[in-house]
């Protein structure tokens, strides 16, 4: 918690979305994910952009599940996009980042997020 917010961030110094999740992978579950930065370098950030890679992701990696266990991915959307993912950690709590607060814990039922929510997602290295 409380890693800043960076489009494009993918270190404990600074992380987006993505990076957080793909930095709660790698380290909490030893699980590798791409990256995503080379696909964002040459545009400026925007969620528009960001959303085709969250469905190539889910479709090449993970499988949707009706209710998330600790680690699964939580999907989300932002506007009109499924655009923002968080960690699942138990107890109805998510781990995410979004510009431009700090990574923080929040509640999945909170009234910001509960409706937001589009599926849970589980690795499945198949």
């Amino acid at each position: 918690m409380g890693i800043p917010y960076e489009p494009r961030g993918r270190t404990y110094e600074a992380a987006d979305c993505w990076g957080l999740f793909r930095l709660f992978q790698r380290d909490v579950r030893g699980i590798i994910l791409p990256s995503y930065v080379d696909e964002l370098e040459d545009c400026e950030f925007h969620r528009r952009v960001f959303a085709p890679l969250v469905r190539v992701e889910k479709q090449h990696s993970w499988i949707e599940v009706d209710r998330p266990e600790f680690g699964d991915g939580i999907l989300m959307r932002v506007g009109r996009e499924e655009s923002h993912v968080g960690a699942y950690i138990g107890n109805g709590q998510m781990l995410h980042s979004e510009g431009p607060h700090p990574s923080q814990i929040e509640r999945m039922s909170d009234m910001r997020w509960r409706d937001r929510i589009t599926g849970y997602f589980r690795y499945c290295p198949c």
